[in-house]
């Protein structure tokens, strides 16, 4: 993670944003924190999206 978020690429990102199921406390340590409005946020899940025959 200190490796993505150091990238002189990514350095002007206003908002890092990312999924995890159970380690919300590794996130943590590199400034990453529960969503300050969650109503604001939406989503679309393709559950299968990787397990389709087409992307393997």
């Amino acid at each position: 993670m200190e490796e993505i978020k150091g990238h002189p690429d990514l350095q002007n990102l206003r908002r890092w944003m990312l999924a995890t199921a159970d380690a919300h406390t590794l996130y943590e340590q590199f400034g990453f924190a529960e969503l300050a409005k969650p109503d604001y946020i939406m989503e679309i899940v393709n559950i299968d999206m990787y397990s389709k025959n087409e992307f393997l």
